[in-house]
């Protein structure tokens, strides 16, 4: 394990060196941006710093550090919807696939759909109309190796369209997960995104890489109240360095409130969530101000064993 987690490391600073010096250059720009938006409440809630959730994690796991997933136990079912904006939709389902010793696998889609446009030529004359969306299909496999490690892989199929145009890669996912034995301090770090350039037409543009460290601690853990805090440092292909800084609070193993900020975010550094967890279902919302934009909001239900 030990052996694994440092050559995984080693990847990670491979990664950022190249994606430093990407970003230096400038050279290309960056496609299937829909990958970058959130794509759960809660994920959204959290401010993005969610590489080490566990419980309630199960979902998560599909969609942002695979490696979580290996520490989930049982079938799960979420689905969220986010209506963003501009009358863009924003969809998501996933299914979490328990296999025993062999590990957890995982299906998920994200979807965003643009609507109906319409369709003119050059002389301003109404031809129809036309659709766009983006999409995303993932096959997560994660298995936990340790009572304190876990590791995971996902590849998305992704693909984008607009008129009778259409772009598609696959990119790969992966992550680790890792309980320090300092009482609930825990790090995870995983790469999204990863993948060769690919084109729409005849342009080529590269793909949304983001790497992702992060850390979280669980304060005043009782079953009355536990306060969480997690943070986490991003580097992404298109974007500076960021901090992402969340609390969650969990009243009567039953109520959680939550709230977030990242830093280098110009429209919207802030976001606020809370959560319901009754028997085997899981709720929760997500609110995001957009600054000179209308807030954007977000709702996810998670069923699980």
């Amino acid at each position: 394990m030990k052996t694994f987690l440092k050559k995984f490391l080693i990847v990670m600073m491979i990664t950022i060196l190249s994606l430093q010096g990407e970003s230096l250059r400038k050279t290309g720009t960056v496609g299937y941006t829909f990958l970058e938006i959130p794509a759960l409440a809660y994920q959204a809630s959290m401010g993005e710093a969610v590489g080490t959730t566990v419980e309630g994690g199960a979902l998560l796991s599909l969609f942002a550090n695979p490696g979580v997933l290996g520490l989930q136990r049982g079938w799960h079912f979420g689905a969220n919807y986010t209506p963003w904006l501009a009358d863009i939709q924003h969809n998501a389902v996933g299914l979490v696939i328990p296999a025993g010793l062999l590990g957890n696998f995982g299906v998920s889609l994200n979807v965003v759909n643009f609507g109906e446009m319409t369709h003119t030529n050059t002389d301003g004359i109404i031809l129809g109309t036309y659709s766009a969306q983006s999409m995303a299909l993932g096959l997560t496999y994660s298995r936990q190796l340790t009572d304190k490690f876990s590791w995971g892989i996902r590849l998305n199929g992704v693909r984008e369209e607009i008129y009778s145009y259409h772009s598609q890669n696959v990119l790969v996912d992966l992550g680790v997960y890792y309980l320090t034995g300092f009482n609930s301090l825990r790090f995870a770090g995983y790469i999204n995104h990863f993948g060769v350039d690919s084109k729409f037409i005849r342009d080529s543009f590269k793909m949304p890489t983001i790497l992702r460290l992060g850390l979280a601690y669980d304060f005043f853990d009782s079953p009355e109240y536990r306060l969480t805090v997690a943070t986490e440092l991003s580097h992404s292909s298109d974007n500076p360095e960021r901090l992402h800084f969340a609390l969650d609070q969990r009243f009567l193993e039953r109520f959680y409130l939550r709230a977030a900020y990242k830093t280098s975010v110009d429209e919207d550094p802030w976001s606020f969530g809370a959560g319901l967890l009754w028997g085997k279902v899981q709720v929760d919302a997500s609110v995001v101000p957009f600054g000179r934009f209308p807030a954007v909001y977000s709702f996810g239900i998670q069923v699980m064993p």
